[in-house]
């Protein structure tokens, strides 16, 4: 065995090692089961695309040859479950719904499904083909144009389907960072940056994968074929995507789940993604009402300076559902809950650097953000300038205005 042999054979080892302990973990979580659990699938799928390649690595001439043969055609259904599998971990993270409102699920499994009749086809040929075939040596078995087609056409379909899922889980990303900021003040440790990079690493190993088809395709060469045709590539960018969700996936909790309490019981529920107001009994005069009430609880409770203050908390304070004060908030007022709060932050901050000599630091933490950086970012996007520039600022009595509008 070479020595890029070797490493290639310790990256899937580590592979199946790593995903099989994920998944024992993950599947025995009693929490958040329906986000969990496609994740738990997400890695036994993994190990079990793993397991074939080592045993064919180790098991050559050991007397394994016949479930060798038997294993290795089944990574190709396991390798089309990857995508929607971890597609479904991401709706669990990024949605209030369940897994009971997925719509056409059945779709979903169709080429897993049709992996597992590709695997068939090997599996009901003769040794001396299968060897052949193998070996890339040519043979005149009736199926074997068949399996060519059916190997061609299953790349290509994996290839559309990562593309397809990639697109859905981006705009799930977008839609929860949207939804975040309905819902909490302060969304620093429920952005989901982690997920955000593996996709971009999978967008790109979209691509290098497709440049190496259109080179097998059609001559065309993209990059230099050495490249393309290197096995370790593709176990070093998986072995990156793994030990990422291995780190990350335990972790990581659901962002729009709240906490049940006996206060909560009675409460309608939110307003979940991209849902309008059309069937709300709310009136305008109502809702001004409520927008009074809204600037009194920060102007004379000062709730803005709890870092952790979301709508429910608001709501609860005020008296009203979440699902009107979201509707005062967005149609009313003009404003999604995390940038009104912050506002206010805002304001009260740039009146005590005006006139006291407490650090930045501390007023941040003060009027309620949870980090310097949050902090930093609204506040030059709202005031257009720093806080220290601000203070500076205060000795040629310059004039800066923050107003919640």
């Amino acid at each position: 065995m070479s020595s890029e042999e070797l490493l290639y054979f310790g990256f899937c080892s580590f592979l199946l090692g790593v995903s099989l302990f994920c998944a024992n973990v993950l599947l025995l979580k009693k929490q958040h089961r329906q986000i969990y659990w496609p994740l738990g699938l997400f890695f036994v799928a993994e190990a079990a695309s793993s397991a074939p390649t080592i045993l064919n690595t180790i098991g050559t001439g050991h007397g394994f040859d016949g479930l060798i043969k038997f294993l290795l055609p089944l990574n190709l259904p396991f390798s089309m479950m990857l995508a929607p599998l971890f597609w479904l971990y991401v709706r669990g993270l990024t949605t209030e719904g369940s897994f009971s409102d997925l719509r056409y699920k059945v779709l979903h499994a169709i080429p897993a499904i049709y992996g597992v009749c590709v695997a068939v086809l090997f599996l009901i040929l003769p040794n001396s083909v299968y060897e052949a075939l193998e070996a890339e040596e040519t043979t005149d078995h009736a199926l074997v144009p068949v399996i060519i087609f059916a190997i061609w056409a299953l790349t290509i379909l994996f290839y559309c389907q990562v593309g397809f899922y990639l697109v859905l889980i981006i705009r799930l990303l977008t839609s929860y960072n949207t939804r975040l900021k309905d819902l909490f003040s302060s969304t620093e440790h429920r952005e989901l940056y982690w997920v955000w990079w593996i996709s971009i690493v999978c967008a790109c190993f979209l691509i290098f994968n497709v440049a190496n088809v259109i080179v097998q395709l059609f001559g065309v060469h993209l990059l230099p074929t050495s490249v393309l045709e290197q096995p370790l590539v593709d176990v070093l960018v998986n072995t990156a995507v793994i030990w990422v969700l291995a780190l990350w996936g335990f972790r990581q909790k659901p962002g729009l789940v709240r906490e049940t309490t006996s206060d909560t019981r009675d409460e309608q529920p939110s307003v979940v993604l991209g849902q309008k107001y059309e069937r709300s009994a709310l009136s305008d005069e109502q809702a001004q009402r409520l927008a009074r009430k809204i600037r009194a609880a920060m102007q004379n409770s000062l709730l803005y300076r709890d870092p952790n203050l979301s709508l429910w908390d608001l709501s609860k304070h005020i008296g009203v559902t979440s699902n009107y004060l979201s509707q005062t908030l967005n149609e009313t007022i003009g404003s999604n809950f995390f940038d009104y709060v912050n506002r206010w932050r805002i304001e009260d901050a740039v009146e005590r650097i005006e006139n006291s000599e407490e650090t930045v630091l501390a007023i941040a933490y003060d009027v309620g953000f949870n980090s310097k950086s949050s902090f930093y970012k609204a506040f030059k996007k709202q005031v257009g300038m720093t806080p220290s520039a601000l203070r500076r600022s205060r000795t040629s009595n310059e004039n800066v205005a923050v107003k919640i509008t």
